[in-house]
């Protein structure tokens, strides 16, 4: 098969599980597989200083119109502004097709600004003899003020999503159910050992830590923690992708709850240093209400780190019954079932046994190159019928 991606090259989340899904799906199907990307306009100091994940067959770059740079008020000029953003996209979308020219099947990794949904609606609408699938790990606000546009999903032949959560807000939004596939967010299970005694908990902030993340109740949760434990309070590390801003927002709620000198805030960390802060922690704690978290699960999970999380996000997804479920906004339950971890070693480690075999069985990078490829093998044979 001649394979192309469109995604994210950066030394991003994003980019490090593309080139590892990459080089899987490359070494089980014996064929490379082509890149094409431009700068994204996340604003990640990756993207900023443009330190590659993947090495592209097909990069260019290209101003972005931000909305500092051309934020007059009024409905007109945010109409020139919605417009401007509009046509830079097209024409990226063009590139993105040019430079795909001469693949069987593409495969457009849709996040944000460049790789939006603006980006992809264009994309999608110009005429090719490829195959096209879009792997949807977010919806862009754009696609969300102007709901109608999502019909355009229906010319791609096959939808790839993370969670069965995300099919269904696609299906409201007017994605024919066939075209929909669910292959979990997949990790490396390694087998190297545990790195050092464990200690301390961990929450990923992902790229927006305000935003559907339960931040204030996990600021909650660790103040109950506090009072119960007192000196044998553990830490509470904090990562993410959110570079020098968000922690600016979050460290006011830390301090009014009482906790901040309880709580570490990490540097973003490439994947590596990721994997090696989950195998060296006693407890992950995801008490999101939106977003997305297959990332931290699966991470967890291949590292055998029990984990304290919400019914969303994906997550039950990822960790199917071996996750220690709480409701959304409750910091109490929170405490409760970190505490209960904390103090009894026999379910710590049953549920750390559990985790680590989930992940060989089914968060494996390896399995799911195998279901991208039977996808994009699908794709081609239907296409071919």
């Amino acid at each position: 098969m001649k394979i192309t991606m469109i995604g994210c090259p950066f030394q991003t989340s994003y980019g490090y599980y593309a080139e590892s899904l990459k080089e899987a799906m490359e070494k089980k199907s014996g064929d490379p597989i082509a890149w094409v990307a431009s700068n994204c306009g996340c604003g990640d100091p990756a993207e900023r200083e443009r330190r590659f994940e993947i090495q592209c067959s097909g990069f260019f770059e290209m101003p972005h119109l931000h909305n500092t740079a051309f934020n007059p008020e009024g409905a007109s000029a945010h109409w020139l502004r919605v417009r401007g953003s509009h046509l830079s996209y097209a024409f990226r979308a063009r590139r993105y097709s040019s430079l795909s020219e001469g693949a069987e099947l593409v495969h457009f990794q849709q996040i944000l600004n460049a790789y939006g949904f603006s980006a992809l609606y264009h994309w999608l609408n110009l005429p090719t003899d490829a195959a096209r699938v879009v792997t949807v790990h977010e919806l862009d606000p754009y696609q969300v003020e102007f709901p109608p546009k999502n019909a355009v999903y229906n010319r791609a032949d096959a939808i790839h999503v993370y969670s069965e959560d995300m099919k269904q807000e696609l299906i409201k939004r007017g994605v024919r159910p066939e075209k929909i596939r669910v292959i979990l967010h997949g990790t490396v299970v390694s087998d190297l050992p545990p790195a050092g005694p464990r200690a301390g908990i961990v929450f990923y902030g992902g790229h927006h830590l305000m935003s559907g993340k339960g931040l204030r109740t996990l600021f909650e949760g660790v103040a109950i923690l506090k009072q119960r434990l007192g000196p044998r309070m553990p830490t509470v590390k904090i990562h993410g992708h959110y570079g020098d801003r968000s922690p600016q927002q979050a460290r006011p709620i830390a301090e009014e709850l009482g906790v901040s000198d309880k709580i570490e805030w990490l540097p973003e960390l490439s994947m590596d240093q990721m994997a090696q802060l989950y195998r060296s922690s006693q407890v992950c704690v995801l008490p999101y209400t939106a977003s997305f978290a297959g990332l931290p699960a699966a991470t967890a999970a291949a590292a055998g780190l029990p984990v304290v999380a919400t019914r969303k996000a994906g997550i039950p997804d990822h960790l199917g019954d071996c996750g220690i479920w709480i409701d959304e906004n409750n910091p109490t339950q929170l405490a409760d079932r970190v505490l209960e971890l904390l103090d009894d070693a026999a379910l710590w480690q049953r549920t750390s046994d559990r985790l680590r075999q989930h992940a060989k069985e089914f968060l494996s990078i390896d399995v799911i190159a195998a279901r991208t490829l039977a996808l994009y093998q699908d794709v081609l044979k239907n296409r071919a019928n």
